[in-house]
């Protein structure tokens, strides 16, 4: 019977398992599936961000061009800076300059350098030669100097330099005045930097005021000169990239044109990687994101699942456990009530046995006594068949609770799971569908309020699993007994606890010192004083803990001055996953209290609550003066 027994366990055992192994895969599957909907939507957002940063600059870039073409005087730098200041383009860092590049024929350069050097004596126009170093350009009929930009003090070395003495730079000059639109160049080292520092610069052509621009050789007449946008790539970058860094996004931008392309930042990888084209005026762009191996990996198996499964594993192990100590209970039982019907039949035997023999007295007086002694031996046997059947019993009544109990947790771990685990996943689901219709509808005002609002949900999940896996343990406990001073313990758990300078602590009266496990009880401690300032409904307020010897046990009390609880909800509070508020109007996952219950009554203690709604709470329970190591 006893083989019989295990097989049941082990088959009751083999299904929890099963069962919980199912869960997990489900839930993995759309753990993965929601976490790359949201990895390709932060990537997404970083994409957008430099979409954006981009644009910005050409809309100033546009407004510079805008007042050149209307403008028909040469101004001074002194007033191309009074523009520049209603720009502020210092906000923006990865900008190193905007510029104004006039085009001078041959007969103007030297009105036009008499004019420059009353503003800067030491004006050149000039280039690079074949060691890099800046010289005076040589006579040629056409020059395009870089006159104003936007900080003197950080461009000070491209002051004059000769754009169309560039290869790189002439083509996209060209490319621009006869398109009539603005043109990016390649990658290009930049003239202002004392590094090797890479750029790109976009070009915008300035036609003079009432010529026709209609075809290309109208525009080469028109011309008047250019404004250009000197950006820094790696400033740029770097500025996405610290937001891609924090969600571990790795980013690699690419020029890509038809024979080549061009590195312009990052490696260049293709492993999990999202492409994204960027616009950019006569360029082709794209932003390469890429998944670093720890948010692969975090994707791939989250750690929740581990979780999941091994508190499935636990339970359904101690369900089989507890359903084999059962049964073998009733076998025992049954046992145990057959040999005690036999004895009291053998019994009866025996006495007939005496009856029988009772006018042959005197003779068989000797085997009378011999039989008299078995009876008393039998009748011993009995007695202590029957003490070990009352106690069978009341073990397999003991068996039986535990079950009972064990059932109860199984039913709640299962309701989490379908219910509780499942509500702010589905809310996350529901939000992320939100962000992805806000951005296709390009209505990105609400999109980080529904970001906030997933980070709740997600830190719901986290607190509730955590605290079921505590409620899980509070009767596995392995640490010992030591001497606590419950003061001492009482100021450090609200430290810890605490706001700074926000809530204040009285002890009252004289606190215990005594021997007990101290985990179990800073844990209730903790978890009273982070009770009463999380649900306090002000930013400030006082906590008296008090503490009365009641001959075996010692009653602590912890009472704040928050909004208090209705008499109605006194009893509900402390049940498991039971909230006054909503999930999303205050953290935790409703098991605090569930805990401490648990916890206390574990130690043969009690748990209970004095308040009147609008006039604060005061939490009772008792400890042991003395615990017993179970």
């Amino acid at each position: 019977m006893s083989i019989k027994s295990f097989v049941v366990a082990v088959v009751v055992s083999l299904i929890g398992v099963l069962s919980t192994y199912s869960v997990s895969l489900k839930v993995a599957n759309q753990l993965k599936s929601e976490n790359s909907l949201k990895i390709e939507n932060t990537a997404k957002q970083v994409s957008i961000y430099l979409q954006d940063s981009i644009d910005k600059s050409l809309n100033e870039l546009r407004g510079l061009q805008a007042f050149y073409s209307v403008e028909r005087e040469e101004l001074s730098q002194v007033e191309f800076n009074r523009y520049m200041d209603i720009l502020d383009i210092k906000s923006r860092n990865y900008i190193q300059a905007l510029s104004w590049v006039p085009l001078i024929k041959a007969d103007e350069k030297e009105e036009y350098l008499a004019r420059l050097r009353r503003e800067h004596p030491t004006f050149n126009i000039v280039k690079r030669d074949e060691n890099n170093q800046l010289i005076i350009s040589p006579d040629k009929d056409e020059y395009t100097p870089v006159t104003y930009f936007s900080s003197i003090q950080l461009n000070k070395k491209a002051l004059g330099f000769d754009l169309s003495s560039n290869d790189t730079r002439r083509k996209t000059l060209e490319l621009a005045r006869n398109s009539g639109k603005m043109a990016t160049t390649g990658k290009i080292n930049l003239v202002q930097q004392a590094k090797n520092l890479t750029g790109a610069l976009i070009i915008a052509p300035v036609y003079n005021k009432g010529l026709a621009t209609d075809s290309v050789a109208e525009r080469i007449n028109a011309l008047r000169g250019y404004v250009t946008g000197v950006f820094k790539i790696n400033v740029l970058m770097e500025n996405a990239e610290r937001y891609a860094d924090m969600k571990g996004l790795q980013l690699t931008l690419l020029d890509i044109e038809e024979n080549k392309i061009d590195l312009l930042y990052g490696s260049d990888i293709t492993a999990n990687t999202l492409s994204f084209d960027l616009a950019v005026p006569e360029r082709q762009w794209q932003l390469h994101v890429t998944l670093n191996t720890a948010l692969l990996e975090s994707i791939e198996s989250p750690s929740v699942i581990k979780w999941i499964l091994a508190g499935g594993i636990v339970i359904s192990l101690l369900l089989g456990i507890a359903i084999y100590s059962l049964l073998v209970s009733i076998v025992r039982a049954k046992n145990i009530s057959l040999l005690s019907e036999e004895l009291q039949t053998q019994n009866s035997r025996l006495e007939e046995k005496v009856d029988q023999r009772t006018q042959s007295l005197a003779d068989k007086n000797s085997q009378l006594k011999e039989n008299v002694e078995v009876l008393e031996k039998q009748r011993g046997l009995l007695s202590r068949l029957m003490t070990e059947a009352e106690q069978a019993k009341m073990e397999a009544q003991s068996r039986a609770v535990e079950l009972s109990r064990s059932n109860k947790e199984l039913d709640e771990f299962a309701y989490v799971a379908s219910h509780d685990l499942k509500a702010p996943l589905r809310g996350i689901d529901q939000l992320a569908t939100w962000v992805i219709e806000d951005i296709e509808e390009g209505e990105l005002e609400e999109i980080p309020e529904h970001l906030k609002m997933m980070r709740s949900r997600i830190g719901r999940l986290e607190s509730l699993l955590n605290d079921l896996l505590e409620y899980s343990q509070v009767n596995h406990r392995s640490d010992s007994l030591s001497m606590i001073d419950s003061k001492v313990v009482i100021n450090e758990l609200f430290v810890l606890v605490s706001p700074l300078n926000s809530f204040t602590l009285i002890c009252d009266g004289e606190m215990p010192v005594f021997s007990s496990f101290r985990a179990p009880f800073e844990q209730v401690v903790r978890n009273l004083l982070s009770n009463a300032i999380k649900h306090h409904h002000q930013k400030q307020g006082t906590i008296n803990v008090r503490c009365e010897d009641l001959g075996e046990f010692y009653q602590f009390s912890v009472e704040d001055d928050g909004p208090g609880i209705s008499k109605k909800y006194q009893e509900e509070i402390f049940k498991m996953f039971k909230t006054l508020k909503p999930r999303d109007e205050t953290e935790g996952s409703g098991m605090g209290l569930a805990l401490i219950k648990k916890i206390v009554e574990y130690y043969n203690g009690e748990v209970n609550i004095q308040s009147q709604e609008g006039e604060g709470c005061t939490f009772y329970f008792t400890w042991p003066k003395q615990v017993i190591d179970k």
